[in-house]
């Protein structure tokens, strides 16, 4: 009753506003004219795009040109739920990180992993991905081209045209595993005829120096080379060096159009990560292990005194060292490399694309992130082939039919040292082959009213053959028997266990193959020439999987249906722009990815399906600009979640006698054929985890002209604040998130001609410790988690020719 309640109120506003806006001002493009080409320079990046200020000669409120439904098309013309930065927002913002975007768009929680990859949340629908098992419930793509592991878009975010954030699932036209949504990365295209250039410097607290740099050049009228390229150093935010930022990398591209009707782009780029990577600090319901400083790096003398005190109890006061200290050896050593094509063909009756694409990503590293040490080395080979055919850009029926290609060869090492048991998974080989064909159609019924639909097919096959080996514990003194009597309790597999070596060793193996038809079908109509109206339904999907153990040792696939209401305005001579969206969504099958028991023997990540949850709410996205010097956008988003189903195995802390480290109700079990005790939580009635409730991101931006020939000065000051939220779905303590409010501000001096800027910024006004992710140290059964960035200033400066 709830969500009918906030979705016909939010249709009511919807409607009321739409009708106002028939007397308003006609946007920058009307709903039937052809959308600009893709790449064409738009005045100013105005959904959310912090730091970005239009021209003081340009009045109103410029548009962006997005892709989002794989044609060329106004961003306020676009009948989806969508954000979208320009490049300039993105650079003035000092995003390096896929995880820096969360200060640009609210609907999005990205978050570090231990393994030096992200955790991209939208609206509730993400999920913890550290490994190849487990892959991620957004999709992000690089023109277009799908980044399988949670680690490759580390890097990306240089020289760029923009970032689009399409909200909810996108069962049609994307590839795999959208169920939450997709974050298309499409990178500054070659120009041709041109010969351009910029640098771009910037230093800053913690030791921070970032360069970046494009060239353009021309060759001939019918081709381009573009190359660009970045550099950043950064110490870590904790004391002992943890959550640094150390990475190089580099682009080229070569355009070529030997004709009207032909574009080829070329592009290949290389990526590399480095440093100590993310680590983590333990959280306790009264906060931080150290309240004066949060950022007391996790091999602080508190932090090993904790599990110190943890060894102590479990092994009843023998053993200090049963849970291995944390020490300052982790490190993150990533390579990422690829090339792609984007090909362009112009048939007279439609438009061909194909995008050939191959990847590939070796992430070696060492974290602590979890409470104890883990390394892993993981290789993964990805290539992909998109073929789409669409109609023209001034077609009355616009429609897209295509294939899609995808195949994957992974394999993996870990070395997950527990303390009570080491588990090492080695060589499990993860191909995966995906294939799917896609259609959509967009049709006008009236001049103002037209109707959407769309189909995709997916058949996608997994299978994996690997080992595990896990460390037996000490035979006790005086056991009553043989050894094998002893080994055979935590070892039951007969013939698994190894006395002399002290391991158990199980091998694994599987097939699947999964088959699903997810489906779009939505309505839009021009309630004046500045308004759009538009309603969907849509559902997604994403594959099951594996995880490393004997049978029972899979997970079934996650699907999700979403309804949406939205409005997109401009009022007052296009000075105005006032867009709203409310949404409702049913999740089913949910992959929770934790820690738990295993086969034979041990602990290791695995993933299950908890269950199902709702998820319901609005946002409104206010954006005044009402001189040429100033600029107001003002962001809110409610959001509602709840888990109606919750039910997941979770590993038992070591200690005798003790419970799961969850909030929840749990019921102690055993494992019939590892031995492994574990208990089985009930969450249902929590809210999903990386979920507040209340998201308001507003900046005000002012521009101060100094006088012909000398410049300006554009000042900004923005802020962010959420409500509460779990960082995890174990629901501790020290798991929760209270309200925050996180600011920033800048002030950059730039000339008339804008090709030199100068200026000084600061981000976390308010050195609030706010908590990411988090984790569970499995043996002590204490919350860990990973913060965001505290108080940050420096200065930048920036040459265009």
């Amino acid at each position: 009753m709830k969500g009918f309640l906030t979705t016909a109120g939010f249709a009511a506003l919807a409607i009321a506003s739409s009708a106002a806006a028939q007397t308003a001002s006609p946007a920058a493009q009307a709903p039937g004219d052809a959308a600009a080409p893709t790449g064409v320079p738009t005045q100013a990046a105005e959904q959310g795009a912090v730091g970005t200020i239009p021209t003081p000669e340009a009045d109103g409120i410029g548009d962006i040109v997005v892709t989002a439904q794989r044609r060329s098309e106004s961003l306020q013309r676009t009948a989806l739920a969508i954000s979208a930065v320009d490049g300039a927002a993105i650079r003035n913002a000092g995003v390096s990180q896929p995880q820096d975007l969360t200060k640009l768009i609210p609907a999005l929680q990205l978050s570090p992993l231990g393994a030096g990859g992200t955790q991209v949340t939208i609206r509730g629908v993400g999920n913890f991905a550290p490994f190849i098992y487990s892959e991620p419930a957004v999709a992000i793509n690089l023109d277009g081209v799908y980044l399988a592991r949670s680690a490759a878009p580390n890097g990306l975010f240089f020289d760029l045209e923009r970032v689009e954030v399409l909200k909810g699932p996108q069962g049609t036209l994307y590839g795999r595993n959208a169920t939450g949504g997709a974050i298309n990365v499409i990178v500054a295209r070659p120009q041709l005829g041109a010969l351009a250039g910029s640098v771009d410097m910037e230093v800053g607290t913690y030791d921070l120096v970032r360069a970046s740099g494009m060239i353009n050049l021309p060759i001939g009228d019918k081709a381009a080379l573009r190359v660009a390229a970045q550099v950043v150093h950064r110490d870590g935010y904790l004391s002992d060096g943890y959550l640094d930022d150390i990475g190089q990398a580099v682009r080229a591209q070569l355009l070529l159009e030997p004709s009207d009707a032909l574009s080829i782009n070329l592009s290949a780029d290389y990526i590399h990560q480095g440093g100590k990577g993310p680590g983590a600090v333990f959280s306790t319901a009264n906060g931080f292990l150290d309240n004066d400083d949060p950022y007391r790096g996790p091999t602080s003398p508190e932090s090993n005194a904790l599990l110190r005190g943890a060894s102590l109890a479990i092994s009843g006061g023998r053993n200090p060292t049963l849970l291995p200290p944390i020490a300052d050896d982790g490190f993150v050593d990533l390579d990422a490399w690829g090339v792609n094509a984007t090909i362009n063909y112009d048939a007279g009756f439609a438009n061909l694309t194909v995008i050939p694409a191959y990847r590939f990503t070796r992430n070696d590293f060492k974290a602590y992130a979890g409470g104890f040490p883990l390394t892993s080395t993981e290789r993964s080979e990805q290539t992909s082939v998109e073929v789409r055919l669409a109609s023209p850009g001034d077609s009355a029926v616009k429609w897209v039919v295509g294939g899609y290609f995808f195949d994957d060869d992974s394999t993996l090492f870990v070395d997950a040292n527990q303390g009570l048991t080491r588990t090492i998974t080695t060589s499990p080989g993860l191909p995966v082959r995906s294939l799917a064909a896609f259609g959509q159609v967009t049709v006008s019924l009236t001049e103002r009213f037209r109707a959407t639909g769309g189909l995709r097919y997916t058949n996608e096959k997994k299978s994996q053959t690997g080992i595990n080996i896990t460390r037996l514990p000490a035979l006790p003194t005086g056991f009553p028997g043989p050894p094998a009597a002893f080994y055979a309790q935590t070892c039951p597999t007969p013939g698994t266990f190894d006395i002399p070596a002290g391991t158990c060793t199980g091998p694994f193996s599987g097939d699947l193959e999964f088959n699903k038809l997810t489906y779009k079908a939505g309505v839009e109509f021009d309630a004046g020439d500045a308004s759009l109206l538009y309603a969907s339904i849509e559902t997604g999907f994403k594959a099951g999987g594996f995880y490393p153990s004997l049978p029972q040792n899979t997970f079934a696939p996650e699907t999700i249906q979403a309804f949406t209401l939205g409005s997109k305005n401009r009022f007052l001579d296009n000075t105005l722009q006032l867009n709203l969206e409310a949404f409702y969504w049913r999740y089913n099958d949910k992959q929770i990815t934790h820690l738990g028991p295993i086969r034979p023997a041990g602990f290791s990540i695995i993933t299950e399906n908890a269950g199902k949850a709702k998820i319901y709410g609005a946002e409104a996205d206010l954006l005044w600009r009402p001189t040429r010097n100033d600029r107001l956008n003002v962001n809110l988003q409610y959001v509602f979640s709840e888990f109606q189903e919750l039910v997941y195995n979770v590993s038992l802390p070591g200690a005798p006698g003790s419970r799961a480290a969850v909030s929840c109700p749990q019921t102690p079990g055993v494992d019939p054929v590892s031995g492994q005790r574990f208990a089985t939580v009930d969450c249902a009635g929590f809210p999903l985890a990386q979920t507040p409730k209340w998201v308001l991101n507003a900046s005000y931006q002012r521009t101060f002209e100094l006088g012909e020939g000398r410049g300006g000065i554009d000042a900004i000051l923005g802020t962010r604040l959420q409500s509460e939220y779990f960082v995890a779905e174990e629901y501790l303590p020290g798991q929760f998130q209270p309200d925050t409010m996180v600011s920033y501000a800048s002030l950059t001096y730039r000339t008339d001609d804008g090709r030199l800027s100068v200026g000084a910024y600061i981000e976390n006004i308010e050195d609030e410790a706010v908590r990411a992710s988090g984790f569970v140290q499995p043996a002590a059964g204490l919350p860990i988690v990973i913060l965001r960035p505290p108080r940050t200033y420096g200065v930048r400066a920036g040459f265009r020719f």
